[in-house]
């Protein structure tokens, strides 16, 4: 017996397994996968995802020196010539007419998007709508009859799940990479996008590396289930993140319908209630809560009268034990919609009423906490 048909007799077995639940009995695996199953389902998809090529007109000096006489003074100043910087990333096929979903931090600074099809055509690509909390953005390129990709469902991943990532790292174009989903629902500190930890990603061991950023990571049914969008460490392995499919679809088809994106926004900044919060207040080490550490100036927080020390407790009735629940509950309120905010300060119970925000463009105001 040759080792693919024991890989796929062992597969076969282990989908059995895990389809296996008291009170049922079924032998009918999903999926039979063998070498013949990535490549097909790699094959597929390939046709949805494009590589992105970047420039970026920097100035530099080309060593010459060139001087002037102003009122008696000479200056000495180096010419300056513009040259270009160049990047990579991946793309994902949005729409048949040209639109393309990838990470805005692969075109952010790009004074020229170049978009390569899987058949090798060439476009010049246009940015043409932006979320930067999420890190995502849609591109747009003139061409007809493309292959959409197709979006499952992020949300009933599970750790273990296999899956597959296709992009360009290191500009090698439609690299495929093999894996599973190494945990779900990571609230991981970065320094761009993902509108601060409002939503968790999805960590795989597929490799990933600089250049697959923008590209899909997909199930064993061909679906995007997420998009590819940072690693984690120099010295680390393995651990790669991409923003759920699910909610990349949601904001790609609202920067279609709108060109942009409202986050609702309360302007706080917290960390965890620790018992040094809770001994400065006489507190009993049994409260719960998130302590807050900073209100941005002019926001519906600080207008309503939430302020740094302040321990809130719960949420429109949810109890809240660390601040990503807080992050949590927003970003499934809608701007202009009212909360109730129960916290602590200087222990007494105080409850608040607040309309929610609209997050400023990250683009001119500093990194917020929702």
């Amino acid at each position: 017996m040759n080792k693919k048909i024991h890989f796929i007799i062992l597969f076969t077995f282990s989908l059995f397994l895990s389809n296996f639940t008291p009170g049922s009995y079924s032998i009918n695996a999903k999926t039979i996968l063998d070498s013949d199953t990535i490549a097909d389902i790699a094959q597929k998809i390939s046709y949805s995802v494009v590589n992105i090529d970047t420039s970026q007109e920097l100035k530099k000096s080309d060593g010459k020196i060139k001087s002037y006489t102003f009122g008696g003074i000479e200056l000495h100043i180096p010419e300056i010539i513009p040259q270009p910087e160049a990047g990579t990333g991946s793309g994902v096929i949005f729409r048949e007419d040209g639109y393309i979903l990838t990470n805005y931090h692969v075109v952010k600074a790009a004074d020229k998007i170049t978009v390569t099809l899987k058949d090798e055509r060439k476009f010049e690509g246009k940015l043409i709508a932006q979320d930067s909390y999420s890190d995502l953005a849609l591109i747009k390129i003139d061409a007809k009859n493309l292959s959409p990709a197709k979006f499952g469902d992020s949300k009933i991943l599970r750790p273990g799940d296999w899956v597959i990532a296709i992009g360009s790292p290191l500009g090698l174009e439609h690299t495929v990479t093999f894996g599973i989903i190494s945990a779900l629902s990571r609230h991981v500190g970065v320094t761009f996008g993902a509108a601060q930890g409002a939503f968790k990603y999805i960590q795989t061991d597929a490799a990933i590396n600089p250049g697959n950023s923008g590209g899909p990571l997909v199930n064993l049914n061909g679906e995007v289930i997420g998009i590819n969008t940072f690693i984690i460490g120099r010295n680390a392995q393995n651990l790669n993140f991409a923003i759920p499919g699910d909610y990349a679809e949601q904001i790609g088809e609202q920067l279609i319908t709108s060109g942009t994106i409202k986050h609702p926004y309360l302007g706080i900044k917290m960390t965890n209630l620790e018992d040094i919060h809770l001994n400065a207040e006489g507190l009993p080490k049994d409260i719960m809560g998130a302590y807050v550490v900073e209100v941005v100036p002019g926001s519906p927080a600080q207008i309503n009268g939430i302020v740094p020390g302040d321990i809130i407790q719960k949420l429109d009735g949810i109890e809240i034990s660390e601040p990503t629940k807080i992050a949590e509950i927003i970003r499934n309120k809608k701007v202009g919609g009212k909360i109730h905010i129960k916290l602590l300060r200087n222990g007494k119970t105080e409850v608040i009423k607040l309309k929610i925000g609209d997050l400023p463009d990250e683009e001119n105001k500093e990194k917020l906490i929702p």
